[in-house]
């Protein structure tokens, strides 16, 4: 089988790869129950970190992947360049950014003199927490075509390093009863970040045809490489191919066919700009039977063969 053409990466594998020797234990027992065996809980877990304390102990860059937790952060000082699919940010004072689990992004660079807030945490974390299936798709700062960065004016950024700032108390207090109150607190911050973001979306207001859209981006981001027809995801979804196709149509414009062959191109785009790679392999990885198809899919889409689109970029 295929080794995943964008690795996919957990908390556990990350401080493997990433965070010096001397700070692995700490990173796991400073994140992880005490009966966890210095691993990171396999799901329902959140956590919230001060950038300085962590970013001084990670080798970077980071390299592109995905994980399938979501992340945050706010920075008060320095700058951090991250590649969100192929637009590269810098992330810099007064600045919040969010990550949306299963997305490809890679951090490229972090400043020594780096400060703010870094958070982590799962969808079961909210959706647990909450009872609520949708509570994700209510805000759309987590959604596909939402910009991953906000800028702050001063009160707004004041006001939400307030709150991470009672959220951090909180996590350190070790409380048997805090659980409630730390997630309830979360779950007022991310509202306080939609309201700001703007567009609220009550979940009355979402339509089928979105939700059903939302849940086949999430099975595009897990299936990419073993499925790539229509009629495989509307089975995964229990649904008719005709009425996948309609309501993809109906959120976003395009047919759910587009978005497969969207969803492979930017995998290819992001492999394509790792010059250790050559062409035939990462047709290897993203499941081509061989490189002539590939090749041909790529020009059939950009307009460009892999070998000139890798020049031009």
């Amino acid at each position: 089988m295929n080794q995943p053409a964008i690795p996919i990466i957990d908390p556990d594998t990350f401080v493997d790869l990433y965070v010096t020797s001397e700070a692995r234990e700490q990173a796991r027992h400073l994140h992880s129950p005490a009966d966890s065996h210095n691993r990171f809980p396999a799901s329902c877990f959140f956590t919230l970190m001060r950038i300085e304390d962590f970013a001084r102990q990670i080798s970077f860059p980071i390299p592109a992947s995905r994980s399938f937790h979501y992340d945050f952060m706010l920075l008060t000082h320095g700058s951090i360049q991250r590649t969100y699919g192929l637009e590269s940010y810098t992330i810099g004072p007064g600045m919040f950014s969010a990550y949306r689990a299963g997305d490809i992004v890679s951090t490229d660079s972090c400043s020594a003199d780096a400060t703010g807030f870094y958070g982590l945490f799962d969808a079961a974390y909210v959706l647990t927490t909450l009872k609520n299936p949708h509570a994700l798709a209510e805000l759309s700062f987590f959604q596909p075509d939402a910009s991953p960065l906000i800028l702050l004016d001063t009160a707004t950024e004041s006001d939400w390093l307030a709150q991470l700032g009672r959220i951090e108390q909180a996590l350190k207090s070790q409380r048997t009863d805090s659980q409630l109150y730390i997630s309830s607190l979360f779950y007022a911050f991310l509202l306080d970040i939609q309201q700001h973001y703007g567009h609220r979306k009550q979940i009355r207001q979402l339509s089928s045809s979105a939700l059903l859209t939302a849940h086949f981006r999430q099975l595009l981001t897990r299936h990419i490489l073993s499925k790539r027809t229509v009629n495989e995801y509307a089975d995964l979804l229990a649904v008719t191919p005709n009425h996948l196709n309609k309501c993809v149509k109906e959120t976003t414009g395009k047919p759910a066919s587009v978005l497969i062959a969207e969803m492979l191109l930017l995998e290819a785009k992001v492999l394509l700009g790792q010059p250790g790679l050559s062409i035939s392999e990462i047709a290897y990885r993203l499941s081509f039977d061989d490189l002539s198809y590939f090749a041909r899919f790529f020009k059939k889409h950009t307009g460009l063969n892999p070998t000139n689109y890798r020049q031009q970029a």
